[in-house]
């Protein structure tokens, strides 16, 4: 059984807290070419130097071209079983060829990653660094596994809903990696400030990323175009929200929803309950229409089951018509916020992506 180490996952509210974080970050990472020769021992180290965590050793054995490499290997119930099949595998030329060029990305003496020889590094520190943070508040951040997930909302942006108190802030949400599993990109950011409810939104403009590559320095002059970008997707992204706001979630929504193939299976708890689909098989149509008539009561009932109290008072209140389907969409963002940092990024995400597709169907839920 391989001993790896678990992924660390941090959550950051504070931006001063988040710079020293990723200084310290900084210090303790570093790429190292991989050793011409690799061993493995006891399951836990790699040349009697570095531990592993999971992303570590799995983007290690992918490399090999070998695969489900780390699931056998992780299958292994034998003590040494894995190190000793793994020190074999490593010792063939074939495979240290596939090692050539590539570096090692070690934190604080743990193999976190493996990239490429073109991979151009561009910490989190200086990210930060390039960032012009000026009029620009940081509302929430996550680093998984040197993955930096950072929101910011722009001081004198944002705008109220419905006319009255209920404001949203917009500003932009960067995610940025270490070890060569994300690009640099952005996402437009809106955070409802009554109820802090947060949501990704991706932009019509298919180019707010840049990839880990060029010259050094080069990655600064990326991120500034990226966020030019962005800034003029402000206004789309309050239409999408101005639009959800005048669709009625009605009786017929739920249908509407299923048959349309809406993306709303965004919580674990609706995957694991399998929805009804047009692409579902069936015996016959009876079984069709019952499966169909349970999966309409699970979607009517997302709003009091995984809402909170702000998507509550709607949902109970007399006056039905104020239910829109941005309060529907918000009651996944709400759950958000009682789920574990990671989860809390998905689903502010898919969110983002469910609120587009409602927007682009519009017709389709009103008619």
């Amino acid at each position: 059984m391989l001993n790896y180490n678990p992924i660390k996952v941090t959550k950051y509210e504070d931006y001063n807290v988040l710079r020293e974080a990723v200084e310290v970050e900084d210090d303790v990472t570093s790429y190292v070419p991989v050793p011409h020769f690799l061993t493995f021992k006891d399951d836990k180290w790699i040349n009697n130097q570095w531990t592993f965590n999971e992303n570590g050793l799995k983007s290690l054995l992918s490399a090999t071209g070998i695969y489900g490499l780390f699931s056998a290997m992780n299958a292994s119930e034998e003590p040494t079983q894995a190190s000793n099949y793994l020190n074999r595998i490593m010792l063939q030329e074939d495979i240290k060829k596939k090692f050539d060029n590539k570096r090692l990305v070690v934190s604080d003496g743990e193999v976190i990653g493996i990239v490429g020889s073109r991979y151009n590094p561009y910490s989190n520190r200086q990210f930060l660094d390039d960032l012009p943070i000026k009029d620009m508040n940081m509302t929430r951040a996550v680093i998984s596994n040197s993955k930096m997930t950072v929101s910011f909302t722009e001081l004198f942006n944002g705008f109220h809903l419905r006319g009255g108190d209920d404001r949203t802030e917009i500003g932009q949400t960067f995610k940025n990696s270490w070890v060569g599993d994300s690009s640099l990109k952005s996402f437009i950011w809106t955070l409802r400030t009554v109820c802090t409810n947060g949501m990704m939104h991706r932009s019509d403009v298919s180019n707010m990323r840049a990839y880990h590559t060029g010259s050094f320095g080069s990655m600064k002059t990326k991120l500034d175009e990226i966020i030019e970008l962005a800034k003029d997707q402000y206004k789309v992204i309050k239409g999408r929200i101005e639009t959800l706001l005048e669709i009625p979630y009605t009786k017929d929504t739920a249908d509407r929803l299923l048959w349309n193939k809406a993306p709303i299976n965004i919580i674990s708890d609706l995957k694991e309950k399998k929805l009804w689909n047009t692409d579902k098989k069936f015996n016959d149509a009876e079984e069709s229409l019952e499966d169909l008539k349970r999966s309409i009561a699970i979607v009517d009932h997302i709003p009091m089951r995984y809402g909170g109290e702000h998507t509550h008072r709607i949902w109970n209140s007399s006056f039905r018509e104020k239910r829109s389907m941005y309060d529907f969409v918000e009651a996944f963002t709400e759950h958000a916020q009682t789920c574990d940092p990671q989860t809390q990024i998905e689903i502010e995400e898919d969110a983002g992506h469910l609120t587009s597709w409602i927007a682009k169907h519009k017709e389709k839920l009103l008619n």
